[in-house]
């Protein structure tokens, strides 16, 4: 996204479309899927000698649950973009798109959870219990933690 800076009158300009899913660059990234394009709606003002954008981003996004591994759908924004570059009269525009991306990256999940109340994966046969609940014996394995009950500190 290019704002030029020469078309922007003093009391400011207002930005709305659309980018392509591709600036976010996560076509081969096995935990998130961006299902369509990042939608924005910005305001740029020159300031003295600086150009301040800001406003909201947006995008829908299929993200991969931590706990049960299933994707879920959800929407990612941001409602505090903001930007401030210095400008010169040598500069024709400014190029958001590399600042688009970077805030986007970083209002995702760390650990996105389908639900609040997901139940995951069984730890020992794998089946997910938010579908349907275990089958597996949980006792005939040793669990690798009861040892730490016999210590005696």
């Amino acid at each position: 996204m290019k704002i030029w800076i020469k078309r922007i009158p003093e009391e400011g300009s207002t930005y709305e479309g659309e980018e392509p899913p591709s600036i976010l660059e996560l076509e081969d990234d096995p935990y998130a899927k961006v299902t369509g394009p990042i939608s924005y709606e910005l305001r740029a003002q020159v300031v003295s000698d600086e150009l301040v954008v800001r406003g909201t981003i947006s995008a829908s996004m299929d993200l991969r649950c931590v706990r049960c591994s299933e994707f879920f759908s959800t929407t990612i924004s941001d409602s505090d973009f903001l930007r401030v570059c210095p400008i010169s009269k040598e500069i024709d525009f400014v190029d958001f798109t590399k600042d688009l991306r970077e805030d986007f990256l970083l209002h995702l999940p760390g650990f996105p959870l389908c639900d609040d109340a997901c139940k995951g994966l069984c730890d020992q046969c794998g089946a997910n219990l938010n579908v349907d609940s275990c089958l597996c014996k949980k006792n005939d394995k040793p669990n690798a933690w009861s040892a730490l009950d016999q210590l005696n500190l």
